[in-house]
């Protein structure tokens, strides 16, 4: 099972790697397959991204609109293939997160 304590323990490498080298995270194409059971794909997302934050990582969600079976605006449906008429979970995750961007400092 990949519950949050399950992340944290296999991300505890990086971690270690991080503190003994000195150098920043970057995690890019991270994703969770949108017909995921029970809403288990939003609660995956919202845990790496809890954990990514928490240690100062940057992240990329991995696709924007380059296939519909990660992408964030299509619903559970494994055969709906047209974009939500609604937010789905894990698009209000992501965009909850990506206001909080700032304009790095040059």
């Amino acid at each position: 099972m990949w519950d949050k304590a399950a992340l944290e323990a296999a991300l505890k490498p990086v971690v270690e790697f991080q503190q003994k080298n000195n150098v920043h995270i970057y995690l890019g194409e991270f994703s969770a397959i949108r017909w995921a059971p029970d809403g288990s794909a939003c609660r995956y997302l919202k845990d790496l991204i809890d954990i990514f934050e928490s240690r100062g990582w940057d992240w990329t969600y991995h696709a924007f609109r380059e296939w519909q079976g990660w992408s964030a605006e299509h619903g559970p449906d494994k055969a709906d293939t047209k974009p939500a008429a609604q937010q789905t979970d894990r698009e209000k995750l992501l965009r909850e997160w990506y206001v909080k961007n700032q304009k790095p400092q040059w």
